[in-house]
């Protein structure tokens, strides 16, 4: 069974101040078809640091993932949902990358 992290990447600020922010919401067992599943779940209940006042919010499905819109009073903020395998977790050595047999040395 595979472990999965939940993503959220959103822009905040404003102006010449917006940029992108990173965070771990959590983490699924299973299959990526079960990540998906719940990223979808907390994407539905996310809400967004920007804008404060929400008016209209879209939702959709990438391959990847979802992206939402959160349309504000002047401006439209982004929100990019995305699942990602645990391969290695430096605190449990239980938790391996899959051999790796095909790739050429040094790499």
């Amino acid at each position: 069974m595979s472990r999965w992290g939940l993503f959220v990447e959103e822009t905040v600020g404003s102006g010449d101040s917006k940029r992108w922010e990173f965070e771990l919401l959590g983490h699924a067992d299973g299959s990526r078809e079960d990540a998906l599943r719940a990223l979808e779940s907390t994407a539905r209940a996310f809400r967004p640091r920007k804008p404060l006042n929400v008016r209209r919010t879209w939702t959709y499905r990438t391959a990847d993932g979802l992206l939402q819109v959160n349309e504000g009073m002047t401006t439209t903020y982004l929100c990019r949902f995305t699942v990602a395998e645990l391969v290695a977790d430096s605190k449990d050595p239980s938790v391996a990358a899959t051999p790796r047999d095909r790739v050429p040395e040094g790499y």
